[in-house]
């Protein structure tokens, strides 16, 4: 589909494949929170966001992917790079599992997609998070069929639609598609 490396003209990000949003924070996040290395999430109490882990008040959040496969692509898939609010017990599960690498034997577990998607979209989304093998990010599969990212991911998504979720977060579409 794409051949080459692009440049996204809006944000300047650098990517060869098809343009996969990543949220920096979960939602409920404040923006003055600075990230910090992932060791803090073990080293510090009170609210602390990481590349991978947020804890505010008694919230737990663990960066998660979500995918849509590209309908008619061959298994091509398009990646939100999203945040998942978990249950403390969960979540301390999964940091206690994760240095070893055996996150995968959580199995499954409830989460709540943490990012509104599409932005516009306030209200929180039930879902199943996924353990990955070999310190791969879990996978969220949303569990609410009236949600519009459901048969997105249940079925696939023509490319249009997928331009359109990017676009709505400012992304320039002629920069995704065109090789620079």
């Amino acid at each position: 589909m794409l051949t080459s490396s692009r440049q996204c003209r809006c944000c300047g990000a650098t990517f060869a494949q098809l343009l996969s949003l990543s949220c920096d924070r979960p939602d409920q996040c404040p923006e003055d929170l600075v990230v910090q290395d992932n060791s803090a999430v073990l080293a510090q109490t009170g609210d602390v966001l990481t590349d991978d882990f947020c804890r505010i008040g008694d919230l737990r959040f663990v960066r998660a992917v979500l995918a849509i496969p590209l309908a008619d692509s061959d298994g091509q898939e398009f990646i939100l790079g999203t945040w998942a609010n978990l249950g403390v017990e969960d979540f301390d599960a999964y940091l206690d599992l994760l240095d070893m690498q055996e996150t995968e034997s959580l199995g499954s577990r409830p989460a709540w997609l943490a990012n509104a998607i599409p932005p516009d979209n306030g209200t929180p989304v039930a879902c199943m998070l996924h353990m990955r093998p070999e310190g791969q990010y879990p996978e969220l599969q949303v569990s609410e069929p009236n949600n519009p990212l459901a048969p997105l991911q249940n079925q696939g998504a023509q490319l249009e639609e997928l331009f359109e979720l990017l676009h709505t977060y400012g992304h320039d579409l002629a920069s995704l598609v065109y090789d620079s």
